[in-house]
This record gives C-alpha cells, structure tokens and sequence, in this order.
C-alpha cells in the first residue's frame, strides 16, 4: 500500500466521521474569523484622539507686556476649544489631581500661576523660561501616552513659535530705532574722528622727539649691568674663605664647651675624693688603728687561754686514762672510751689552736704597728694632696669656663660675618638681577618707543581712514534704519518666527493602520489554525506500514489542511480589500509558511501530544515580542536580536512584508528559503520520531506474543 492510498484512506476516515469532520471544518475556520475580525478594522490608532479624555488647567493670572495686558493662558485655552486633537475637559487644580488618580483622565496639562509673566522676561538679561507642566497616567495605555505626549510638545512649539513671532516684532522695532540712532551717533563720530586725526599728527611728532634720550638711557643701564655683575664676581670669590673662618669658629667653640665640661667632670671627681679622703683619715686615726690594738691584745688573750685549755684538755686524758687503768674491775660502759677519744680529739684541736694563736698574735701585732705608723700617715698626705688638687682644678674650671664664652663670642661672630656676606650676596645677586631686568627693560623700552613713534605714524593714518570710514557708517546707518523700517510686517516676523518648515514624503504607505499588523495577524493565524487542525489527526500506528509511509501520510495529511487554511485566509484578504503590493507573492509565500507551520506542530505533536501542543502554544507567546511585531528587531536587546534569528516568526513576519507593503519579492524568496530550511529540519526530526515510536512499538509486541 503506497502513500497516497493511505493519504486516501486517511482523508475517507475523515469524511465518514461527521463530527470529526465538523471539527476540522471549524479548525480551518479559526484563521479565517481571527483574520478577517483583525483585517476588517479600517480605523488607525490616531483616528479618534478627540474621545481621549485630557485634563486642562489654567492658573495663569497674565501679566503686562509695557503698557499692554497679556495673558498666554487664556490664549491657549481658546485655542485648545477651537481644536479637536485631544477631548480636552478644562477643570481646576483639584479636580485634574483626582481625576488623575481615579484613573477618568490619560493626561493633564497645568498651566502654570507666572505663565504670562514669564513671557514678558524674553528681552530680558535674565529671560526665564515658560514652564507647561503635563502629568501622564501611562498605565491606562502605552499608545495613548505617546501620542498625549507628542500633543504636548506640538502645544510647545507652537507656543514657542506664537512668542518668537512677537519677540522678533519687538526687535525689529528697536532695530529699526537703533539704526536711526546709530546714523545720528555716527555723524557725531565723524566729527570726532576728525579731531582724533589732529591728536594723532602731535602725537607723532612728540613721539620721534624723544627717541634719543631714550636710547641713552638704555646703554646707561646696560653699563650699571655689566658692573653689577663684576661685584657679584668678587663677592664669590670670597666666599669660601668667610665660610672657612666660620665654620671653624664654630668648631673651637664647640671644643671649648668640650673642655669646658670634661673640667667639671673632672673638679667634681676630686672634690668628691677629696671628701673620701678626709673620710679616710680619720677613720684610719680614730676607728682602724684603735681597733687594731683592740685585735692585738684580743689575740694575745687568745693565745694564753688556748695553751690553758690545751694543757687542761691533757690532763683531763690522762686523769681519764689513769681512773680506767686504776679501777680496771669498775664496769664504765661503752661511751667511756667515747668520751676518753673527744676528750683527745679536743686536747688535740686546742694543742693546734694554741700554735695557730702564736701566729696569728704575731700578724695581728704587727697590723697594728703598720697602721699606726704607716697607713695613718699616708691617709694625712693623700688629703693633703687632693686638697691642693682641688684647688688647682677650680682655678682650671674658671678658666674653661672663660674660654668657652670667649670662643662662643667668636663663633657667633664670624656666623654673623658668614651671614652678612652670603646676605651681601644675595643682595647683589638680586641688584644685578634688577640691573639686568632694568637693562632689558630699557632695551625694550627703546624697542618700543620705536615701535611706539612707527605705530604712533600708523595711527594718525589710521586715524585719517576712520575719519573716512565714520562718514560712510553714517550713511550706511541711515540706509539700513530706512530699511528696517519697512520690515516690521507679518510676513517677515513670520519668518524670523518660524524659518525652518518640514517637507516629508512618505515611501511604501499604508492605506490603514490595519496593513501594517496584516503580517502579524497572517502569521499568527496560520499557526494557531494549524496548532488546533493537529488535534483531529491520529498519531497512532496502522499495522503492516512502514515508518517512512506512516510519517508521510500524517505529514501530508496536516500539510493539506494548512494549505487549505492559508487559500481560505488568503480570500479573506481579498475580500477585505487589504493593500497588498504583490498578491502573487503573497499566495506563495503565504503556502511555504504554512506548510513549514505544519511541519513544526507535526514534529511537537508527535514527540509529546498534548504536551508538545502545549509546547507549541509557548513557542507561539515566546515569539510575540522579539521577532518584529510590536518593535522593530533592530531595537531589542542585544540577547533578543541574537534569539530572534533562531525563531521562524521573524522570517515570516518579514516575508510577508515584503510582499503586503514593500514590494520587496527578493527579500520574500530570501525568508522563504529560511522557512524551507526550518521546513526541511522539523520534517526530519518528526521523521525521527515516527521511526523511534515504531521501532518502540514491535519492541512491546514482541514482549506481548512472547
């Protein structure tokens, strides 16, 4: 069985079906209503501003334009009455602010208290602007806010033009004035100029009189420069040396405060060892030569009592011995022989110390001796000695002292020295600096003075041609205020006014506001219809049918009923008398669209069903905005350019305007090439899914007969 015998089968099963068929004939008329409820409208969005409503208030209290009464509010509201651009509802302050805010109003414009009186401060040094004050309520409508915002700036211009027509009369009338004044003031100006030619003539011959005297004076001041600068030689010179005989000033000065305080140091030391020695003296008289007696004799004592106990710790031994030898049957215990052992042990150490005494006796005496006779003598002169020290010191310290405030006088006087002369210096630096400038300064005055009497030459011929010129003016004043004084009439205000008008051609027209959404609507209808026909085509299986014959049947299946939906859009169209620039294209490019429609929702509805329908209606919303319905391409985001490229939308949208309003077939053939690509595309992925679902279903009837 090939494929168009199953296409026929296909469309047989459909006809037998009433209610089936009844619902396919509604789908195919869906694009039909929408389009022709959307393309039947003739009215444009600018057709009847007149029913928006557009709250007016004027506040304005007028003002005085020199003698005359002005009020500019007042003016434009009856201008705003004559009119029909907006539904204009004049109300108070109060009542715009609540109707604003209730939502009654799309716009109110506040004409302001200072309105007028700001108009009379054009001319003025200070000219303040005139403020219209206009609140939108744009949330009512985007559309309607724009076009109330355009209508408030065609009320600003043509207000800036109304008051530009009455400066530039203004103006004109005091040019007018002013060049008849000027003519007058320019004759006296040749009168003066006149005598300024005279001034001139004694100003030159003054002038050239003095040259001389000038020139000696510049070569004066160039000798003072030259001698100036011998002396700032010399003083240099010299220099060095002032700064030697200072510096080493300050270095003697420092040595002496050196010396001056190692002298202190040095009378403070001997005098406190002068006060250690007498210390020393008489300690060594009255405590260290007593005392040695003291340790003599105490020595001395020492020793006899040592022999003594010596001579007893014996005899207490041998007493201890002879009992024990005596009583040899008495029982005297074991510390006996303890006792009789200390006993020798101590006889023996008292034998030892009774020795050592001797000795120590002997030095002790002898201490005594050298202290009195040797040491107590020595401490006497060393006291004596630092005493004269002492004063020898004090006498050098006094000195020192001298010394240091002598060299400080020196070194502060040479510092002076070194100062004045650098000051010296510096002031014959700046002598021969002003004696320079001086120099220069005649150089240039005798330049000048030259310059002066060639200029003062140049002048009195100046002078004789301003004279010439004066009278001109004059005349050329005269001519100009007859002049001006015959423009002051409309035309030529007008022109000062307003001297730039517009001259616009319009390209690719709309006949109605309609044509330029026909597009959109064409597009949109196309999918949709397709998108709703999908529901009444059986997805499922036959048996004993390939995979290829099985896409191909459904494919052409939805691919018929699209191209009977785009031919019966296509005589809505018609019928509607929509401008359209090239209606054989529009056939064409109308059937690729659709065919490529069916292709996309075939692939969706077949890979998900419902939910790829649901799929499909997202796809349809995503691409409402970004592929140039609403705003052109070129102004969306950067991120929603580069996705619109991706999104068949754009090139239908584009396709079909260029045969509707551009006349444009290239660019259609262009679109309609994409659109076969996406065509070629989705019918391969659909392919797939047929072949996979096939493939899926033998799977599960061979588990069934399994």
């Amino acid at each position: 069985m090939n494929t168009f015998k199953l296409l026929s089968a296909e469309f047989s099963k459909l006809a037998a079906n009433k209610a089936i068929l009844f619902s396919v004939i509604a789908a195919l008329l869906v694009p039909v209503v929408y389009g022709g409820i959307l393309l039947s409208a003739t009215w444009g969005p600018y057709d009847n501003l007149s029913n928006l409503p557009v709250a007016v208030v004027n506040n304005d209290r007028g003002a005085l334009s020199g003698d005359q009464p002005i009020n500019v509010g007042s003016d434009l509201v009856a201008n705003m009455k004559e009119g029909k651009d907006l539904g204009w509802k004049f109300v108070d302050s109060a009542e715009a602010i609540k109707g604003i805010q209730k939502n009654d109003y799309y716009m109110a414009i506040i004409i302001p208290e200072d309105f007028s009186e700001r108009v009379t401060t054009v001319t003025d040094s200070n000219p303040k602007k005139l403020e219209l004050e206009y609140i939108q309520n744009q949330g009512l409508n985007f559309l309607a806010s724009k076009v109330t915002e355009t209508a408030a700036q065609k009320m600003r211009e043509k207000l800036a033009d109304t008051i530009t027509e009455n400066y530039a009369a203004n103006i004109l009338g005091e040019v007018s004035d002013g060049f008849g004044k000027a003519a007058d003031g320019s004759s006296q100006l040749a009168a003066g100029t006149d005598q300024l030619h005279k001034g001139t003539n004694e100003l030159v011959n003054s002038v050239t009189s003095k040259q001389s005297d000038i020139t000696k004076l510049a070569n004066g001041t160039k000798e003072l420069k030259s001698g100036t600068g011998l002396l700032l030689n010399k003083l240099n010179e010299k220099s060095g040396d002032i700064n030697k005989l200072a510096n080493g000033s300050k270095q003697l000065h420092e040595g002496t405060v050196s010396l001056k305080d190692g002298s202190s140091q040095i009378l403070a030391g001997l005098q406190k060892a002068e006060n250690g020695s007498e210390e020393l003296k008489n300690g060594v008289a009255e405590r260290l030569v007593p005392g040695s007696r003291k340790v003599a004799d105490g020595t001395g004592r020492l020793k006899d009592g040592s022999a003594e106990l010596a001579a007893g710790a014996q005899k207490l031994v041998a007493g201890l011995e002879e009992y024990k030898k005596a009583n040899p049957t008495v029982n005297v215990g074991p510390y006996y022989q303890q006792i009789i052992d200390g006993a020798k042990k101590i006889s023996s150490g008292l034998n030892n110390l009774s020795t050592k005494s001797v000795a120590l006796n002997e030095g002790a005496v002898s201490v005594a001796d050298g202290i009195a006779y040797k040491v107590a003598p020595g401490t006497e002169a060393l006291n004596d000695g630092l005493n004269q020290l002492v004063a020898g010191q004090t006498k050098l310290d006094q000195g020192a002292g001298k010394l240091e405030s002598g060299a400080a006088q020196i070194a502060e006087g040479n510092a002076k020295v070194d100062k004045g002369w650098n000051e010296l210096i510096s002031g014959v630096t700046k002598l021969d600096s002003g004696a320079g400038k001086i120099s220069d300064g005649n150089a240039k005055v005798d330049e000048g003075w030259k310059k002066l009497s060639q200029g003062a030459t140049k002048l009195n011929d100046g002078a004789g041609k301003i004279n010439d010129g004066s009278e001109k003016l004059s005349s050329g004043l005269k001519s100009g205020a007859d002049k001006t004084g015959g423009m002051n009439d409309k035309d030529n205000i007008n022109m000062f006014a307003s001297p730039v008008q517009l001259k616009s051609k319009t390209v690719n027209e709309y006949e109605h506001y309609r044509d330029s959404t026909a597009p959109y609507v064409i597009t949109l209808a196309l999918f949709v219809g397709i998108l709703i026909m999908s529901l009444f085509i059986d997805f499922k299986r036959p048996p004993f049918i390939s995979s290829f014959n099985w896409f191909a049947v459904k494919f052409l299946n939805l691919a018929s009923l699209a191209v009977v939906q785009a031919i019966l859009l296509l005589f809505v169209v018609l019928i509607l008398k929509v401008n359209v620039s090239n209606f054989g294209g529009l056939i064409l490019f109308a059937l690729v669209v659709s065919i490529t429609f069916s292709a996309i929702v075939l692939f969706l509805a077949a890979f998900g069903g419902n939910l790829g329908r649901f799929i499909a209606l997202g796809f349809v919303i995503m691409q409402l905005s970004i592929t140039g319905a609403n705003l052109p391409i070129e102004m969306l985001p950067e991120q929603y350019r580069s996705l619109s490229q991706y999104l068949p939308f754009t090139y239908s949208i584009a396709g079909f305007k260029s045969v509707i309003s551009l006349n444009d077939f290239g660019a259609a053939i262009s679109n309609m090439a994409i659109l076969l690509t996406f065509l070629i595309v989705f019918a391969l992925l659909a392919f797939v899914v047929f072949n996979f679902k096939k493939d899926r279903t033998q799977s599960q009837e061979r588990e069934v007969t399994a």
